[in-house]
């Protein structure tokens, strides 16, 4: 972890650790902002009088901000420079931050929401191709291991700082507490991350951004609002659809036959970035799904305080942080891939686990479940995005980052969309399914010790019999959800195998090839 790949100058020598803590304070913000926000939305709700769906922007348009920009980190970076990009984007996104605090409509806010999601698109992606750019290879684990506790533990804190600022504050609170750390980054990154000197790049491709932006875009909001327009009953999604796929059709001859693509195809030829990229979809997909899942179980089906919801899954995040620099250890000596496997193994026992909750669970059950989960998520995506850079030429990586990125975004998405709608149609059926079992003839109504709760003839039993069949529906279905991630936790296995192993010599001309461009472009 001592040894950096980017050897500055004589005169100034940057420290790996701080390195480390630049690069994680952008994408820490982005992430706690998402989750925080997410859990103040009943408060502006009620501040500016709006309804669900229009609230709903709050979110959406910053997630399509993200999607539209995204697709240019690598651009960016290459024609003004990775380091200024970053911290202009992280200025951005903590005035935008006070500018939401300050929103007097809900109009100005969602604005707002969308001009952020523009800055904070590209921190992610450029904040992890600056650390692997400055480590060796062999020392990708570590540093990606340091890096993961920033990202991985602030979806954990994120609902649970929310919703204190929220519940004794005010929503406004929660995009103001975005401001020290801002400062903090933007300190941070002009004094710790090497300056690069910006590549000689041919002209932006205007057309080929336009088009991959729009298509990015528009599959962003087809995922953020299908679920509550119906899908494609919904004029609204079938234009975005259309928009969305002739979009695409046409990045796509732009990068075929374009003499200056906007995307180098070449990038895609690798390997192990392919198979990473296919893993960070289906993966984002289960962990934001779980995410999601959990919280409203609690609350809504155990009765647990906000707060107490937060505590009890914070255990997650102890896991992360003392597993996560164990895997990245064992990296130097180990293939990523069994490593990855394990953590996979993990993640599914959790979530079998979670689908065999029953009424009688306790707290201490849902604090180890938390724990084993964390440890799991450290083994494997530690290991899947060390090795999805592993094989990449070094000039493809802002370009492979932003993609990668882009990829984890959509597929929370999906992901949501998916377990939302999948627990739907769990719960009606569960409750007309038992529904059909509340008779005068069902011996199990007959023969209960509390008649008088249960008395179908009276209009207070059928309210409280209401209830509990609901309340059972819904238990159900969120357990059917933990099933189905355990299987498609398990379904990933296979794909491991598509990634490979980069021989020695690969390392080294790897790392070679970066010491040579850094000593070049370089300066301070």
């Amino acid at each position: 972890m001592n040894d950096l790949v980017g050897i500055a100058p004589k005169e100034k020598i940057y420290n790996p650790a701080f390195i480390i803590l630049a690069t994680v304070l952008g994408p820490m913000i982005q992430e706690i902002d998402s989750m925080v926000v997410g859990v103040a939305l009943p408060h502006m709700r009620g501040q500016f009088s709006a309804a669900p769906d229009q609230i709903s922007w709050v979110l959406t348009t910053f997630l399509i901000g993200v999607a539209v920009i995204m697709p240019a980190t690598g651009a960016l970076a290459s024609k003004f420079g990775r380091k200024k990009i970053l911290i202009i984007a992280i200025l951005g996104f903590t005035i935008t931050s006070v500018l939401a605090g300050l929103a007097g409509s809900l109009n100005e806010l969602i604005t707002i929401r969308f001009i952020q999601g523009g800055f904070g698109a590209v921190l992610t992606p450029l904040s992890m191709s600056t650390l692997l750019d400055n480590f060796r290879r062999e020392d990708h684990g570590m540093a990606l291991g340091w890096w993961g506790v920033g990202i991985m533990v602030a979806p954990i804190l994120g609902p649970t700082v929310g919703s204190f600022i929220a519940e004794y504050f005010t929503w406004r609170g929660v995009f103001f507490i975005n401001v020290p750390f801002g400062i903090l980054a933007c300190v941070v990154i002009s004094s710790s991350v090497p300056v690069r000197r910006k590549r000689d790049v041919k002209d932006f491709n205007y057309s080929g951004f336009l088009m991959i932006a729009f298509s990015a875009g528009c599959l962003q909001y087809i995922l953020d609002q299908g679920e509550r327009l119906d899908w494609f009953d919904a004029g609204k999604i079938i234009a975005a659809a259309l928009i969305a796929g002739i979009a695409l059709y046409g990045f796509i001859l732009n990068t075929l036959y374009s003499q200056n693509p906007f995307l180098d195809y070449r990038v895609l030829m690798d390997r192990n970035f392919c198979a990473g990229m296919i893993l960070k979809v289906l993966l984002s997909i289960i962990l934001v799904s779980i995410i999601a899942l959990l919280p409203p179980f609690l609350i809504d089906l155990w009765n647990y305080p906000i707060i107490t919801a937060g505590l009890v899954m914070a255990p997650r995040g102890v896991g992360v942080v003392l597993s996560v620099i164990l895997v990245g250890y064992l990296m130097k000596y180990w293939d990523s891939r069994p490593l990855m496997a394990f953590g996979m193994v993990l993640a599914a026992y959790s979530t079998w686990l979670m689908a065999g909750y029953t009424t009688s669970i306790t707290s201490w059950d849902l604090v180890v479940v938390n724990f084993i989960q964390g440890v799991g998520w450290s083994f494997l995506f530690v290991p899947l995005t060390a090795a999805t850079f592993s094989t990449l030429n070094p000039r493809y990586m802002d370009v492979a980052a932003g993609l990668y990125g882009l990829v984890g975004n959509l597929g929370k998405s999906v992901g949501v969309s998916i377990l939302v709608g999948f627990y739907v149609r769990e719960f009606q059926a569960n409750r007309v399914g038992l529904i059909g079992h509340v008779s005068p003839f069902n011996e199990a109504i007959q023969h209960t010790p509390l008649p008088e709760l249960w008395n179908i003839n009276r209009i207070s039993s059928l309210i409280t019999l209401d209830g509990e069949v609901t309340r059972q529906a819904n238990f159900m279905a969120y357990t059917n959800d933990f099933r189905l991630l355990t299987f498609i936790i398990l379904a990933c296995l296979p794909l491991v195998l598509l990634m490979q192993r980069p021989d020695t010599q690969n390392e080294e001309d790897g790392v070679d090839d970066v010491l040579a461009e850094q000593k070049n472009q370089i300066s301070v």
